[in-house]
């Protein structure tokens, strides 16, 4: 047990957490602090004060905290939340919120040390990432709160153009709006999965016994269990919700069994028990390569092109590019791209008395993610209700279904309340990317500087699974030739399949972490 003071009482915690956050979230129900990456303490999403001193929680230690005073936003002073929260939203500077509660808190410790400038608030908020607002609007809030100025939130105007406040912005600024992490339902059980070892390989065996008798589990659950379509997707149905016994992984992603137990930790410990016999296979990762490879690098089909757009018109593009009298060929590449959404995939299942499911989602597509879990039930869409939760970033990478199919299958079989959150390394594991494409281009003008060719052709690595690969592939074939006119145009995009991530529509901005991104 370690008691603390916790927001001006004293609470006593009884079970066994791996940090402090953990303690505030899942035992005494405190969950203005996030969940973004613990326990790596890279986002400042978890953010506290204890003793008066801006701390990442999931990096505190619980017996670091006997004795001490812990303050979460939840403790704050109401005029100070008032205040804190009117200046984000005066300044535009809260988008999906998710990361605001973490910079409140650490801008109230900065405030209670003293006079406080942009500069030095620049340099001590580097530690909290934002992905979607940007930096400038942040630390221009916070400068404001430095100099004790008076910040009405906007109100919204009648006038197209007129400046309003955000939906919920002083709900979300404060961490009062919740997430479906945050979300508690009496009777709620928890769900791990358990990811494959192995990027492209034949699954021999999946043994759950050594899973099933761990502590506080309640049942493990593998392909064997799902009583309607194995297979799920937003356009083409090739993603496997659990990979069987005699099936084939794709890639680091794949799911092979669900756990379900008491407590996210007595399941999140028991899900590595699964024991999975393998049959290692060549991963095919080179999108050029696989086009031509005879081996499908996908389990459930037969070739590794997922797509092909093209279109041509003018004649020989080639032909005119040789002919004229300037010429440029030149390769480029684009990387695979890591959304880094703050909030890690997190899905809350809930079975009503009616007999149909209540399925609380972080995706981006409400409907699609009904029609796809009610496939994999077995169940008529009516006898599924997705609602959409509050995002914390998505940027595209949230499209696809993540484990909303796996957290309604355990709810449904079992009747009870079921709840997946993803850890940081599984979520970058699971979800889909952006696009990294091969993109090589010709293209030729004449002596006055007028456009005669383009020749293009494109090969982007959609990974394991559709998803919207095709989509993005054909677009990009669109957009080979810009907003120019170009008489004498051949483009070809191919979108091919690998056992790389798979690849989703779009992305936000590199992930690559800025020493100081306030200062960008």
């Amino acid at each position: 047990m370690t008691t603390f003071e916790l927001n001006g009482a004293e609470v006593d915690v009884q079970g066994w957490h791996p940090h402090l956050l953990s303690a505030l979230r899942e035992e005494l129900g405190v969950t203005s602090p996030k969940d973004g990456c613990s326990p790596t303490g890279q986002c400042g999403c978890c953010t506290v004060l204890v003793d008066g001193k801006a701390i990442v929680s999931c990096q505190v230690a619980m017996e670091k905290v006997s004795g001490r005073s812990v303050t979460t936003l939840e403790g704050f002073e109401e005029a100070e939340r008032e205040r804190l929260a009117a200046h984000m939203q005066a300044f535009g500077a809260l988008q999906c919120g998710f990361c605001t509660p973490g910079v409140l808190v650490r801008v109230k410790g900065l405030l209670d040390k003293g006079p406080l400038t942009r500069d030095k608030a620049a340099r001590h908020l580097g530690a909290n990432l934002c992905r979607c607002t940007g930096y400038v609007k942040i630390l221009d809030a916070v400068e404001a709160l430095a100099g004790d100025a008076v910040c009405p939130v906007p109100e919204a105007g009648d006038a197209v153009g007129s400046r309003g406040a955000r939906y919920e912005g002083t709900a979300l600024a404060l961490g009062d709006r919740d997430f479906v992490d945050d979300l508690r339902v009496p009777g709620m059980l928890h769900a791990a999965l358990r990811l494959t070892d192995h990027a492209r390989a034949e699954v021999v065996g999946i043994d759950v016994s050594a899973a099933r008798t761990a502590p506080g589990v309640v049942t493990v659950l593998t392909a064997d269990d799902v009583p309607g379509a194995l297979k799920v997707g937003l356009i083409d149905k090739d993603w496997p919700v659990l990979v069987p016994t005699g099936g084939r992984t794709s890639y680091a992603g794949d799911v092979l069994a669900v756990v379900v137990a008491e407590t996210r930790e007595q399941a999140r410990a028991a899900a590595p028990l699964v024991d999975v016999g393998y049959d290692p296979l060549r991963p095919i990762v080179d999108p050029v390569a696989a086009v031509e490879d005879p081996e499908p690098a996908v389990w459930g089909t037969d070739s590794n092109v997922l797509s092909v757009s093209r279109y041509a018109r003018g004649g020989d593009a080639l032909q005119a590019w040789e002919a004229s009298p300037h010429q440029v060929h030149e390769v480029f590449r684009t990387q695979r791209i890591e959304h880094a959404f703050l909030e890690p995939e997190a899905t809350l299942a809930v079975p009503r008395p009616d007999g149909t499911l209540h399925v609380y989602s972080g995706g981006q597509g409400v409907w699609d993610d009904r029609d796809q879990v009610a496939a994999v039930l077995g169940v008529p869409a009516e006898g599924v209700t997705v609602e959409l939760v509050t995002n914390g970033g998505a940027f595209g990478g949230k499209e696809d279904l993540s484990n909303q199919a796996q957290t309604a299958l355990a709810a449904f079989l079992l009747g009870r309340p079921v709840k997946c959150t993803l850890s940081r390394e599984e979520s970058i594991r699971l979800h889909a990317k952006r696009h990294p494409i091969r993109m090589e281009y010709r293209a030729a003008c004449d002596e006055d500087g007028q456009l005669t060719s383009l020749w293009a052709r494109m090969v982007g690595d959609s990974g394991a699974y559709a998803s919207v690969g095709a989509k993005v592939l054909e677009r990009a074939a669109g957009h080979a030739s810009g907003p120019y006119r170009v008489p004498v145009v051949d483009v070809e995009a191919i979108a091919a399949r690998t056992n790389n991530r798979c690849a989703a529509r779009s992305a936000g901005s590199a992930p690559t972490r800025p020493s100081s991104p306030w200062k960008a």
